[in-house]
């Protein structure tokens, strides 16, 4: 099963829809969150709901838990405890009893998570140094922990000398005599230095892990913060991002564990994966037959509905298997032959577009015949901020070639969201990793901009199938004309 982990959103709407953005565009069985929700941003009922809808298993953060009335705030310093009373001002008595449901610890068959150290959940210790992770692996027997809460990406692990070593983020694959724990960092607070959101993707029949760092709009976030106008406005990665200078991880840090006595009584409440998907099908199974009779109705009403009007669809690519090399300097992109709606029964030649909801959202192919001559033009449009995909066709490249990747883009109504061009290199195991992000930022509704970014010196990392990608997750009506993937070298 490959499952996305990520941890500490804190109430980042703008860095939750990256991140779920980007695992969509990976494809995972399920995804885990490790805890922390809310908290510090300022839109923690929105991403309740976005978290809600998308993530299928949760496990209790310390933040999580003062909202649930299952830790005293006064844990907190003063400035993290004042936005906490500020958040649980903005959600609701179902925000609260929902998270008050979710356990401290998620097992599956070789891994536990927890937001702090399992040594014991309900205390929400960090695990930042050697005899900390000491003391997390002696607690529990799984060969993977995950944790989050320090909000600091990376890994210890311990081997035959039993001595725990701390690495920086990095993709591996485990060895069967040795033990992780694995920080997956922050998705809405990282404080690390990277001032991207961070998750990561665990495939637990390969004994993989990678490590996956996302950007998002800043911007957009400082202009939530603005709206809402939290106690407290400034964030680590805020700072970062303007001045480039990190601070040492303890002088950041915003919460005091308690002690072991004040949390001994408190029952560690553990839930495990597999049940709760065998659960979830015997559920599924024995409400299918209830659904017959109003999914047939349902059917037939959309049907007198619809009857004849084209419709937004999720699409797959006509010929996406591999591909020879291109030569030097010709394009392996074809722009699309003819104008209209893209629907099911219309599919666009060497092309997939990802739609999440095709009642809000649409694609389709233009013409711009203000130049000397016409351009075939993609044209997406959203009525809300819900991520969508334009992906070319793969092809295959070997290790060292450089490519080019571009785009002109302008927004025919107001975009407002995040979008990004992409290289994405798919390997010999079916892994995904973006190679590059290009933010469309500045888009006018005046005029074109033209957006290009290339690959390292070094070229591609190793071979696979490469393909030029549009992702993002906005509202509006974007315009897009001459993608080109081209290899330069």
């Amino acid at each position: 099963m490959r499952t996305a982990v990520l941890s500490d959103v804190h109430a980042n709407l703008q860095a939750l829809n990256a991140v779920l953005t980007d695992v969509f565009s990976v494809g995972v069985d399920c995804i885990i969150s490790l805890g922390d929700l809310v908290g510090y941003g300022p839109q923690p009922a929105e991403v309740l709901e976005l978290a809600y809808a998308h993530i299928g298993h949760f496990v209790l953060g310390n933040h999580d838990a003062v909202i649930a009335n299952r830790m005293d705030p006064a844990l907190f310093n003063a400035a993290a405890r004042e936005m906490v009373e500020w958040t649980a001002r903005q959600l609701d008595r179902k925000a609260a009893a929902f998270l008050a449901k979710q356990p401290f610890v998620l097992t599956g068959s070789t891994f536990r998570c927890s937001h702090g150290s399992p040594a014991s959940p309900p205390r929400f210790a960090y695990v930042i140094d050697p005899a900390e992770a000491q003391a997390a692996w002696e607690a529990a027997p799984e060969q993977f922990l995950f944790v989050g809460h320090s909000h600091v990406a990376g890994l210890f692990v311990r081997g035959h000398s039993g001595t725990p070593h701390w690495l920086e983020p990095q993709d591996f694959a485990a060895e069967a005599h040795k033990r992780y724990i694995v920080n997956v960092g922050s998705v809405g607070q990282p404080r690390d230095g990277d001032v991207r959101a961070s998750y990561c993707l665990f495939d637990d029949d390969l004994g993989q892990v990678l490590f996956r760092q996302v950007p998002f709009d800043l911007e957009a976030y400082r202009a939530a913060v603005a709206k809402a106008a939290p106690p407290l406005r400034s964030a680590y990665f805020l700072t970062v991002a303007d001045t480039g200078r990190p601070r040492p991880l303890r002088e950041v840090l915003d919460f005091h564990p308690p002690a072991h006595e004040a949390v001994r009584d408190q029952q560690v409440t553990v839930a495990h994966v597999g049940r709760a998907l065998r659960s979830a099908r015997r559920w599924r199974l024995g409400a299918a037959a209830l659904l017959v009779l109003l999914v047939t109705v349902v059917a037939c009403a959309c049907y007198l509905y619809r009857h004849g009007r084209p419709q937004g669809l999720e699409l797959t690519a006509v010929n996406a298997g591999p591909l020879a090399t291109p030569a030097c300097g010709e394009g392996c992109l074809k722009a699309p032959e003819r104008a209209g709606p893209v629907t099911r029964e219309e599919r666009l030649q060497d092309w997939t577009v990802r739609l999440t909801d095709a009642s809000r959202q649409s694609a389709a192919v233009g013409e711009d015949t203000k130049g000397e001559a016409p351009l075939r033009v993609f044209r997406l449009s959203s009525t809300a901020a819900l991520p969508m995909e334009l992906l070319a066709r793969p092809i295959r490249a070997a290790a060292g070639m450089r490519f080019q990747a571009q785009a002109t883009c302008r927004a025919a109504r107001p975009i407002q969201g995040y979008a990004e061009l992409c290289l994405v290199l798919r390997d010999r195991a079916g892994i995904e990793k973006p190679l590059l992000h290009c933010p469309l930022d500045s888009l006018s509704c005046e005029r074109w901009r033209s957006y290009r970014r290339s690959l390292a010196p070094e070229g591609l990392p190793q071979e696979g199938d490469l393909r030029w990608v549009l992702r993002g997750e906005f509202s509006g009506e974007l315009l897009v004309r001459e993608p080109e993937l081209e290899r330069t070298r």
